[in-house]
């Protein structure tokens, strides 16, 4: 694991209750430190690239991919077209 810092950050709630929405719509596959750790990356990303089309940061379209995965594979009733 890469060495790190802890730091604090103040956001506002309705931002911290967003992106907990967001990590339980993404099941297990993120908590709240994960999501913000990725999200800061991922504004280094387009922030460090070079070009003149601005990329959208792959830690975004993965987790968007992940979401509309668990949306159409799935259903309640069980027969959803992963089963």
């Amino acid at each position: 694991m890469a060495k790190g810092k802890t730091i604090t950050i103040r956001v506002p709630e309705d931002t911290v209750e967003q992106i907990k929405g967001v990590c339980s719509d993404l099941g297990e596959s993120y908590n709240f430190n994960q999501f913000v750790n990725q999200s800061l990356g991922a504004i280094l990303e387009v922030i460090r690239h070079e070009g003149e089309e601005i990329p959208v940061p792959r830690f975004a379209m993965m987790a968007r991919l992940m979401r509309d995965y668990e949306l159409t594979h799935f259903s309640e009733n069980g027969k959803g077209k992963g089963s």
